[in-house]
């Protein structure tokens, strides 16, 4: 995944290539848990000017909300996965922008996944 150009103040902070089996699909065959990989960058500002965990935006929620919602349910369909957990994140207050990419690791034998790529970025959060 790519980081879009992001105005002054702005930057990234991800979890990548995040994989767990989760319940996931609306095809019979995919009732029981299957390979997912997650990946997740949030748009965020700086808090404060220190050098503590309190001055920035704690990077380990993208990946506790991530498994978080994966545990709730069982999704039909990825889109539906990568609303709910842009919904989540961009609840906080500290986010002003999610990418979501999953793919499905294991649908077809012949490509190494299957997926999608949804973005909830405030406009000015972005460069130009």
């Amino acid at each position: 995944m790519r980081v879009p150009l992001l105005a002054k103040g702005y930057y990234a902070i991800f979890a990548d290539n995040l994989r767990i089996d989760m319940r996931l699909g609306v095809n019979p065959d995919e009732v029981s848990p299957q390979p997912v990989r997650i990946d997740i960058i949030a748009i965020v500002s700086r808090l404060g000017e220190g050098d503590g965990i309190e001055d920035v935006v704690d990077y380990n929620h993208l990946r506790d909300d991530a498994l978080e919602l994966c545990e709730e349910r069982h999704f039909g369909l990825q889109e539906s996965y990568c609303e709910a957990l842009i919904e989540r994140l961009r609840a906080r207050d500290t986010i002003a922008g999610v990418i979501v990419e999953t793919r499905k690791l294991s649908a077809f034998a012949d490509c190494a996944g299957i997926g999608c790529h949804m973005t909830d970025i405030e406009p000015e959060a972005l460069k130009g």
